[in-house]
């Protein structure tokens, strides 16, 4: 089976009796892709452009990115009613706590006072 059809891909096969392309027609065909290379120019931008314009349009976003980082955050608060207290608290990795009373008076409480 194996060997019938290698020989039938053998005497079907056009190029079997073809000589080729002559020395002459090799050099033609040789001098064609070599003239047609050389003379070519290519299309696009070139490398260092490219890489100019690459390294640009990185700089714009990473300076975008970075200022982001560094604009003051802009917090609204509510205005504080007449005689409203906030309080404000803080702990400390060791576990102590600091409350502080806003009093939006101004006014110390009569045991504080002076």
């Amino acid at each position: 089976m194996r060997e019938d059809f290698r020989e039938q891909l053998r005497t079907t096969d056009p190029m079997t009796h073809d000589p080729g392309l002559s020395e002459m027609e090799v050099e033609v065909m040789r001098r064609a892709i070599v003239t047609a290379a050389t003379h070519t120019r290519h299309a696009g931008w070139p490398a260092g452009a490219a890489a100019l314009t690459i390294a640009l349009a990185l700089t714009l976003v990473l300076g975008a990115f970075i200022s982001s980082l560094f604009d003051p955050v802009s917090e609204q608060s509510a205005p504080l009613e007449a005689n409203e207290q906030h309080q404000l608290q803080f702990e400390t990795p060791g576990g102590t706590r600091v409350v502080w009373v806003l009093n939006s008076q101004f006014d110390l409480p009569k045991d504080r006072q002076p």
